[in-house]
């Protein structure tokens, strides 16, 4: 199956659950459940707690599917947004931290592919995607780039690399905010 046919996949399993179709929402969940516990693993190291978040993630899908709207994005951005923060409040609620992230460490690491490799599947037809994702990470500048992937990645909240990047909040929000600038431009050209 395609990029595009993956994606047009999902749209339509979202499309059918919002009509409460239960074999949609198995299709969904067989379509994206593998990428998305990755994305839960890098938040929620501990795999026990990562499948209850996976769990809790699909009841969310479930339950506000009448929420999600096309003409404001795809159906897989929304879908790994609303698990991401359902593993980020996991983490916060049961008043663990996530990893300690070293961000001296992150430009080494966005420096290969290695970092996007191991949030998708080797066998997706989605790499070329994160191939360019990553090429256009390289070309932004060091300070937002470990921000971005601090907080996407790693799942740290903008008070939390504040404290540890000893800069002030909104310093952050605008690294932030210019960085994700520089990558929607960088991938729309």
């Amino acid at each position: 199956m395609s990029s595009e046919q993956w994606k047009q996949q999902i749209e339509y399993c979202l499309a059918q659950i919002k009509l409460r179709h239960q074999p949609a929402f198995e299709e969904l969940y067989q379509l994206t459940s593998g990428k998305l516990y990755g994305l839960i693993l890098k938040i929620v190291p501990d795999k026990e707690l990562a499948a209850d978040v996976l769990q809790e993630a699909y009841t969310k899908i479930w339950m506000n599917s009448e929420r999600y709207r096309h003409d404001l994005g795809g159906g897989w951005p929304w879908i790994c947004q609303l698990t991401r923060n359902c593993a980020i409040d996991r983490v916060r609620s049961s008043s663990r931290q996530p990893e300690q992230v070293d961000i001296a460490v992150i430009d080494e690491e966005t420096a290969s592919d290695d970092l996007l490799r191991e949030l998708t599947d080797d066998s997706s037809n989605l790499w070329l995607q994160h191939h360019d994702l990553s090429r256009c990470l390289q070309k932004i500048r060091k300070e937002p780039r470990s921000v971005i992937i601090s907080a996407y990645i790693y799942g740290l909240s903008h008070s939390e690399l504040a404290i540890q990047l000893q800069k002030p909040l909104g310093t952050l929000k605008s690294w932030i905010r210019r960085g994700l600038k520089e990558l929607h431009q960088c991938l729309e050209a």
